[in-house]
């Protein structure tokens, strides 16, 4: 989207920070496919998005990858809208996710995507970019840029420098609720 949720989750953190409240979705289901970030943030996701969705299922598990997540996807098929936050357990190739996230985008139909950003190593900015720059071009996808979050919150992390702590993963399901959020309203 040309929006690029890079502004959005500027304003996200502004207003997590200060405990403002981003306009309610209106959507009837949401579906989250991920790896262990996602298990660790799956509780706050549901907690900050259950008003807003008659259901929410969060399809997650610890070392999953993005052809993995993909074949995983028909069980969203209901879903209004659909979170994918994968590819920390794959290898850094811009070239190799372009074509997972048109693959993801082409099986969500109509329904919008947002897509979560890769924190991992230097190696990950290309993807990254590569990533912002596919939201820039489509009406259907946005970026959630949880690499530029985290880069100035590394606090949030754990010993290994990739997963999180208990705090850390309280604020990404927060931000990742507050840019569905910010999505849907922008529709």
């Amino acid at each position: 989207m040309r929006h690029t949720l890079r502004a959005v989750g500027a304003a996200i953190a502004t207003a997590v920070a200060v405990g403002v409240a981003v306009p309610p979705a209106s959507a009837d289901s949401l579906f989250v496919e991920g790896d262990s970030l996602t298990v660790g943030a799956s509780a706050a996701i549901k907690r900050h998005l259950r008003a807003d969705f008659r259901q929410i299922t969060v399809d997650a598990q610890v070392g999953r990858n993005t052809p993995t997540g993909i074949s995983r996807l028909s069980a969203g098929r209901t879903a209004s809208v659909w979170v994918v936050a994968l590819g920390t357990n794959d290898a850094p190739s811009p070239a190799t996710m372009r074509q997972h996230v048109r693959t993801v985008l082409k099986r969500a139909g109509h329904r919008p995507v947002l897509w979560v950003s890769v924190w991992r190593s230097p190696a990950y900015s290309k993807v990254n970019t590569m990533l912002s720059r596919l939201d820039a071009d489509s009406s259907q996808l946005s970026v959630l840029r949880w690499d530029q979050y985290i880069r100035a919150n590394r606090g949030l992390l754990a010993s290994d420098r990739i997963h999180l702590t208990p705090a850390g993963y309280e604020v990404r399901g927060r931000l990742i609720a507050e840019a569905v959020r910010a999505l849907l309203s922008q529709r």
